[in-house]
């Protein structure tokens, strides 16, 4: 195309550089605000948001561009390539897209936070430069080539600035609105800067012949204002969007902090209910010792004596009375009362074993156990260490008890010949380890894949509860191979309760 002349004197409508400038100032507030909703999202609701934020952070660097370059006017006719204007548009949105997947990631160290920021300061300078290759008009353009140049790096650093306000510092301030309106502010500056700088580096040459006008477009006035309209529209639509979708999540936040505080306070009416039940529990145990113990001593103390004295008194009588068949009848009876003041016996100690108070913990484990060996003729190995620490009545009495409750089980439902009693200690524990051979609890499920456990009767659970009363532990474990009750008590409790 021939030169004539002198470059084309061209002026400003400053009106629609005032309008521009705040098209770029909405479109960055408008993408990094959904930025920001992009940072808390995942999958595809992620890609939306990223979607949305590049399709309005695009809009709006193309419309300023494209309001810019209407802004400035021109002694000849202007009228644009429509496919090249597309093509500013595409690429101003591919850029913004890029640098914002970039910027709102979970971790960016500077590397990406520079390579986002190249990004998309490129796109910027590239949607410009194609928005001045659409033009075309009765001129040769020529680009001043350093000014070219200082337009792209203003573009970088401007919007380097803007990434880090907004997503740098994420965690602190980044979700503010101060912040993201310093950030828009920042990045409108770099797109409007980009812009006129590029301007600056532009001169039109007048030419001699007609350019090509084909796939070209007329910009009138009017259509001027339309893009505007659109482009606030579709800004607002997006602001609006993330701004109904903020306070949709805050208000999820706050219910779910308030039912969050509703289940705490439901554990801890629970935790409290359970402690006070335990209490319940243990002061049930307790007063059942107790009552054991009352009624093995009325039965030892009452019953037993009033039963020997009435076999002495029949003693006395068949010495007196001489005929043969009374003798007889005298004598059955004394046997019969005999027999009845052994039972009585029987069902005192094993109510509270007297040996417990007069021989001590581990002398009255052992008469029991002879005892029950005796009653049932059930095989029992007894593996206790000669010395046992001082034990409080309380953890003896529980350890006594769950002897007599494991013997008890093995007699009746275990169909076992054989039984094992082991105790053990050490410097903070004491643990007594009862087993047999048996058929197991029915239906053996313990130690199985699903960690469920074997069903307790009344006594080895009210046995559980008391062991957890005094800080202890009671493990069941069954199967084919038998039965295992291991109890755990602490002696630190022991100890105390021994000094208070």
């Amino acid at each position: 195309m021939n030169q004539t002349g002198g470059p084309l004197l061209g002026s400003y409508d400053y009106g629609e550089v005032a309008r521009s400038i705040l098209i770029a100032f909405a479109a960055s507030y408008a993408a990094l605000d959904l930025g920001g909703r992009v940072i808390a999202a995942r999958g595809w609701v992620r890609a939306a948001w990223l979607s949305g934020s590049a399709i309005a952070m695009g809009v709006g660097i193309w419309s300023m561009n494209f309001k810019a370059l209407l802004a400035f006017r021109l002694p000849v006719s202007v009228e644009y390539h429509w496919p090249t204007v597309l093509a500013s548009l595409v690429t101003a949105v591919l850029a913004s897209g890029t640098a914002l997947s970039i910027a709102t990631r979970e971790k960016m160290g500077p590397a990406q936070a520079w390579a986002g920021s190249v990004i998309m300061g490129s796109g910027i300078g590239a949607a410009y430069y194609l928005g001045v290759a659409a033009m075309r008009l009765a001129a040769t353009t020529r680009f001043a080539p350093l000014l070219v140049a200082l337009s792209v790096v203003l573009a970088i650093v401007f919007s380097r600035l803007a990434l880090a306000l907004t997503f740098d510092r994420r965690e602190e301030s980044g979700g503010t609105t101060l912040t993201r309106v310093i950030s828009a502010a920042v990045m409108g500056a770099a797109i409007s800067l980009m812009h006129y700088s590029g301007m600056a580096a532009v001169s039109f040459l007048p030419a001699a012949v007609m350019p090509n006008l084909s796939h070209t477009v007329s910009i009138s006035p009017l259509g001027g204002y339309g893009i505007v309209i659109v482009t606030f529209l579709v800004l607002g639509t997006a602001i609006l969007t993330s701004s109904v979708d903020r306070q949709t999540q805050a208000e999820v936040i706050r219910l779910n902090e308030g039912l969050e505080q509703r289940v705490v306070e439901r554990t801890r009416g629970l935790t409290a209910a359970n402690q006070e039940l335990r209490r319940l529990s243990g002061q049930l145990l307790r007063s059942q010792d107790e009552e054991r113990r009352r009624i093995a001593r009325d039965l030892h103390d009452d019953l037993g004596q009033d039963l020997f004295a009435a076999t002495l008194v029949l003693g006395q009588l068949s010495r007196i009375i001489s005929d043969e068949r009374s003798r007889e009848s005298l004598s059955e009876a004394q046997e019969m009362l005999r027999t009845c003041a052994e039972k009585v016996r029987t069902i005192a100690h094993l109510l509270h074993p007297p040996e417990l108070e007069l021989l001590g913990f581990r002398t009255a484990l052992i008469a029991y156990v002879d005892g029950f060996r005796e009653r049932s003729g059930i095989q029992v190995d007894v593996d206790i260490p000669t010395e046992l620490p001082k034990l409080t009545r309380s953890v003896e009495s529980a350890l006594l008890k769950m002897t007599q409750e494991c013997l008890l089980n093995t007699q009746r439902h275990s169909k076992s010949s054989k039984a094992q009693m082991r105790i053990e200690t050490d410097s903070n524990q004491i643990t007594l380890d009862m087993r047999d051979d048996g058929i197991g609890m029915q239906p053996a499920k313990s130690n199985m894949a699903d960690g469920s456990q074997p069903k307790l009767g009344v006594g080895l659970a009210g046995m559980a509860e008391r062991m957890k009363e005094l800080g202890g532990s009671l493990e069941i474990t069954s199967g084919s191979w038998g039965t295992s009750a291991k109890a755990t008590l602490p002696l630190v409790l022991s100890k105390l309760e021994s000094e208070s």
